[in-house]
C-alpha cells in the first residue's frame, strides 16, 4: 500500500512549486544579482584615469544594511578588481579587511563615509609608500586624496539610494533618493568600459535611456539635471571625451522640451542633438555605433509603460487642492452645527426635567379626601388623634402597590369598621393613588428620556470627533513617535497608530528582526520602545503581540497597547436561605474593556424561583446596557423604568453596580436598595452607602455615584442583606466583619469570602434569606523583570465615605 506522500508528483506540479519558491525569494534574488553585477562594475570604474574608489563603498553598504548579500558583493567586487590587476585586487582586499575591523568601534560606526575614506587613505598611503620606496610622487598623493574624497561621496550616495531591504520597494521616493540612484547607476556604467553587443554600446544605451525616462517622468528640469550629472561623471571618468558633456547636457534639455509631444517627441529631441553635433563638431566620437546605441535606447524607451513612471512623476507634481476637501470641510461644519443644536436641545430637556422634577423635592402633605370633608363624622375621624384615620389611610397607601393583596384587605376591613362611607372613601383613595403612580412614572420617564438624550449627544460628539480626526491626527502622532525613536537610535520600518483613545491605545511598529543571539523577539520593544511610549502618552504600555513576518521582507511586527496598572482577584460565596437550588441573589463580573471591569450584585425579593428570575433579569438587562456603552446612571434609570412596567406586580430587586478602573485605580459605585460596600486599606475601613430604593419599587427613582481611589492591597467587600442578622445591631456585625478582614486579609480573595460566610454564620446564626458575599483584592501589576516587590504600606485616614 502506498502512502499519498510517497506518490510521484506530476512534473507540472513540481514546476509550479519551484516557481512559487522562486517568487517568494524574488526580492532576495534580485538584490543578490544587483550586488553581484553592481560590485563587479563599480570595482572596475576608474576616475581621473587612475583612481578606483568604488569597491569599498558598496562593501560598506552591504555590511551595514544587507549582511545576507555580503558574499555576492565580495565575489563581484573581487572579480572586477582582479580584471584590473592582481595589485588592485590586493589593495581592495586590504581595504576590506581594515574596514571590517575598525567598523566594530562605536565611534567609527557613527560616520560610515568618513570611515570608508579613512580606510582607503591608510591602505593606499602604506601601499604607495612601499611601492615607491618611501617617496611617492605628488601626483600619486593627489590621486589618493581624490580617491578618498570620491569614495566618501559615493558611500553617502549609496546609503541614500539603498535604504534597508524593506524600504527599497515600499519606502517613500524622494528627489534626493532618486538623484542618488542616478549617480550610482552612472558610476556603474563607467566601469562597463567598452561592453558592446555588436555595434551597440551597453553603457550608452543605459545612459541615453535614463535621460529619456527622466524627461518622461519629470519634464525639462529633471531631465536636464540628470543629463548634466551623467555628463559630469562621464567627463571625469574619461577625460579625453569631455566634449561629450555638451552632447549629454543638450540631449536632456531638448528631450525635456519636447515632452508635450509624448514619447515620440522625447525620442526625437534626444536624437536631434546628436545629429546637430555630428554636423557641427567632427572631433566628437559620434560614429555609427553611437546612433545604433541611440536607436536601441529609443526602442526600449517605447516599450516602457508610462504608468510605471507614475511614482517618480508624483514626486515632482505639486498636488492642487481638491474640491472634495472643500466639500468635506463644508459637510463637517454643517454636521457640527447640527450636533451643536442637538446638544442644546438635550441640555434644555435635562435642565427642564431637573428643575421641574427635582430629586430633592419634598413630598407634599397629603390632602384629606373630599368625601371625608363632607361627612358629619369629620371631626371625630380627623381631629381626634385616637381614632387614627390618617394612620389607616397611610397604611392603605403603602400596601396599594403590593403584589400580595392580603395586607391591603386587612387595612380596608379596619377602615370599614370606622368609616360609614368606606366604599366611597376607598374608591377616592384608589383614584388618588393611581394618579400619583402615573405621575411618578411620567416624571421618571421624562428624566430617563433626558438622560438618554444626553448619552446620545455624547455618542454623536465622539463620532464627530473621530470623523474630524481622520488620518492626519494619527499622522502627526506617528511622526512625533518616529522622531523620538530616531533620536534614540532605534531602527524601525513603519509605525501605525490604530487607536489614540486614552486607556485603549493601540500602536503597531515594524522593526528589524533580532540581530544578536541574546535578543528575544521583544527585547527592543520592552527595553527601548515601551519607555518612549510611556513618556509620550503618560500611561503604561505593554507588548500585546509579537509576530515574525517573512513577507514581503523579514521583520518583526510588534503591537503595543495600553497596559493595566492593577489586577483584580475575586472570590464569591452564595448560599440559598431556604436550602433550595434557586436563590434570590445573582451576581456577574465581566470586563467592559481591558482596563475597566463591571461588578453586578442583585438581590431579588423573596427566596423562590421568581426572585431568582427577577435578579437574573436585572443582571442581564444591566449588562446589555453597559455593553452598549450606556452611561451607568442612564442604565440604572432605564432598568428601573422597565422593571416598573410590571404594573401592580410587586417584583423588584436591589442592584449594586461597581465599576473598577484598573488602569487609573478608581472605584465607582451605584446602589439601588443594596447593602454598603466595605473597603479595607491597611488598618483603615471605608464604607460606601446609598439611600436609593430598589429598582422598580417606587414610581420615582434617583441614584447617585460614589467614587473612591484604589490602592494596591485594597480589599473590597460587596454583600447582600442576608449576610447580616436582623435581630443584631449593624454596628456589631460590621465590627465582626472588620475583624475577619484584619485576620485573614492576606489570604486569597476566595478564602477570605469563605471565612466571612463561615464566621458570620457561626457567630450570629443563619437567617432565612439568601446570602452572597463577594470579595475583590486589588494589586499592582509588575513587569516580568521586576525583582523587588514593594511592601504593603499602612495608610491611615480618619474618614468614612457615606
Amino acid at each position: 500500500m502506498k502512502m499519498i506522500g510517497n506518490l510521484e508528483r506530476p512534473v507540472s506540479q513540481q514546476i509550479r512549486h519551484a516557481v512559487e519558491s522562486v517568487m517568494k525569494r524574488k526580492l532576495y534574488i534580485a538584490l543578490a544579482a544587483l550586488f553581484l553585477v553592481g560590485s563587479f562594475f563599480l570595482s572596475q570604474a576608474i576616475l581621473f584615469d587612475s583612481a578606483v574608489p568604488f569597491f569599498l563603498p558598496i562593501w560598506a553598504l552591504a555590511q551595514l544594511r544587507f549582511r545576507k548579500h555580503l558574499l555576492w558583493a565580495f565575489i563581484g567586487g573581487m572579480a572586477g578588481s582582479a580584471l584590473l590587476g592582481v595589485g588592485q585586487a590586493v589593495i581592495h582586499l586590504l581595504e576590506l579587511l581594515l574596514f571590517s575591523v575598525v567598523v566594530k568601534q562605536p565611534l567609527l560606526r557613527k560616520s560610515i563615509p568618513l570611515t570608508v575614506a579613512g580606510c582607503i587613505i591608510v591602505v593606499q598611503v602604506v601601499w604607495q609608500f612601499i611601492m615607491f620606496g618611501g617617496n611617492p610622487p605628488v601626483i600619486v598623493q593627489l590621486t589618493i586624496g581624490f580617491e578618498a574624497v570620491i569614495a566618501l561621496f559615493m558611500t553617502f550616495f549609496l546609503l541614500v539610494a539603498f535604504p534597508h531591504t524593506e524600504r527599497i520597494l515600499f519606502g517613500q521616493w524622494t528627489p534626493e533618493r532618486l538623484g542618488a540612484i542616478c549617480i550610482v547607476g552612472t558610476m556603474a556604467t563607467t566601469g562597463m568600459g567598452g561592453l558592446m553587443i555588436g555595434p551597440v554600446s551597453i553603457p550608452g544605451v543605459l545612459l541615453h535611456l535614463t535621460i529619456l525616462l527622466a524627461a518622461l517622468a519629470g519634464g525639462l528640469p529633471f531631465s536636464t539635471t540628470i543629463a548634466m550629472m551623467i555628463a559630469a561623471i562621464a567627463g571625469i571618468a574619461e577625460l579625453s571625451f569631455t566634449g561629450m558633456m555638451a552632447v549629454y547636457g543638450m540631449t536632456g534639455f531638448f528631450a525635456g522640451a519636447f515632452r508635450r509631444l509624448g514619447k515620440l517627441g522625447i525620442a526625437t529631441g534626444g536624437l536631434a542633438v546628436s545629429v546637430f553635433f555630428l554636423l557641427y563638431d567632427l572631433t566628437l566620437p559620434l560614429d555609427a555605433s553611437h546612433f545604433y546605441t541611440i536607436a536601441a535606447a529609443s526602442f526600449l524607451f517605447f516599450l516602457v509603460p508610462a504608468k510605471k513612471m507614475e511614482p517618480i512623476r508624483n514626486i515632482f507634481v505639486t498636488e492642487n487642492p481638491d474640491m472634495s476637501v472643500k466639500r468635506q470641510k463644508w459637510l463637517t461644519d454643517r454636521m457640527n452645527e447640527q450636533l451643536k443644536d442637538f446638544q442644546q436641545f438635550a441640555n434644555f430637556m435635562s435642565t427642564l426635567v431637573n428643575d421641574r422634577f427635582s430629586d430633592d423635592q419634598e413630598e407634599p402633605d397629603r390632602a384629606i379626601p373630599t368625601i371625608c370633608q363632607s361627612c358629619f363624622r369629620y371631626s371625630k375621624c380627623w381631629e381626634n388623634k385616637d381614632e387614627g384615620m390618617a394612620r389607616l389611610l397611610y397604611e392603605w397607601e403603602s400596601t396599594y402597590s403590593a403584589t400580595k393583596k392580603a395586607a391591603r384587605h386587612r387595612v380596608e376591613e379596619r377602615i370599614k369598621q370606622k368609616c360609614i362611607r368606606s366604599n366611597g372613601l376607598i374608591t377616592e383613595m384608589e383614584e388618588q393613588s393611581t394618579n400619583r403612580l402615573l405621575m411618578g412614572q411620567l416624571q421618571h420617564g421624562r428624566k430617563m428620556l433626558a438622560l438618554q438624550l444626553r448619552d446620545m449627544s455624547s455618542h454623536l460628539e465622539k463620532i464627530m470627533s473621530e470623523i474630524k480626526e481622520d488620518l492626519s491626527v494619527h499622522k502627526v502622532a506617528e511622526e512625533e513617535l518616529a522622531k523620538r525613536m530616531e533620536r534614540q537610535g532605534i531602527e524601525f520600518y513603519q509605525i501605525d497608530i490604530l487607536s489614540e483613545v486614552r486607556g485603549a491605545y493601540q500602536i503597531v511598529c515594524s522593526v528589524p528582526e533580532k540581530r544578536s543571539a541574546f535578543e528575544t523577539d521583544t527585547t527592543v520593544a520592552e527595553r527601548l520602545i515601551v519607555p518612549i511610549l510611556e513618556e509620550m502618552y503618560g500611561e503604561p504600555f505593554k507588548v500585546a503581540k509579537s509576530v515574525a513576518e517573512q513577507l514581503p521582507f523579514p521583520h518583526l511586527q510588534l503591537t503595543f497597547s495600553s497596559a493595566v496598572r492593577f489586577s483584580m482577584e475575586y472570590g464569591v460565596v452564595a448560599t440559598a436561605g431556604t436550602g433550595t437550588f434557586f436563590a434570590g441573589d445573582a451576581y456577574e463580573i465581566f470586563p467592559i474593556h481591558d482596563g475597566l471591569t463591571a461588578v453586578l450584585l442583585s438581590d431579588g425579593m423573596g427566596q423562590d424561583v421568581n426572585a431568582y428570575r427577577e435578579s437574573r433579569k436585572v443582571i442581564r438587562l444591566m449588562r446589555e446596557c453597559l455593553d452598549r456603552k450606556m452611561d451607568p446612571e442612564t442604565a440604572m434609570h432605564t432598568l428601573h423604568y422597565m422593571m416598573s412596567l410590571n404594573g401592580l406586580d410587586d417584583m423588584y430587586a436591589t442592584l449594586d453596580l461597581a465599576l473598577l478602573d484598573l488602569q487609573d485605580g478608581k472605584l465607582w459605585s451605584w446602589k439601588a436598595g443594596s447593602m454598603s460596600t466595605y473597603i479595607k486599606r491597611g488598618q483603615e475601613f471605608i464604607r460606601l452607602d446609598s439611600k436609593s430604593v430598589p429598582v422598580g419599587f417606587l414610581p420615582s427613582f434617583s441614584v447617585e455615584a460614589k467614587n473612591e481611589e484604589l490602592k494596591s492591597g485594597d480589599l473590597i467587600v460587596m454583600l447582600t442583606d442576608g449576610m447580616f442578622h436582623p435581630n443584631v445591631s449593624i454596628e456589631k456585625q460590621e465590627q465582626t466583619l472588620y475583624r475577619i478582614l484584619d485576620t485573614h486579609g492576606d489570604l486569597s480573595a476566595e478564602v477570605v469570602s469563605d471565612k466571612i460566610m463561615a464566621e458570620m454564620e457561626r457567630k450570629f446564626g443563619m437567617v432565612a434569606d439568601d446570602r452572597t458575599v463577594l470579595v475583590m483584592k486589588i494589586d499592582h501589576i509588575l513587569p516580568k523583570w521586576q525583582t523587588i516587590r514593594p511592601h504593603d504600606r499602612i495608610i491611615s485616614r480618619e474618614r468614612v465615605v457615606v
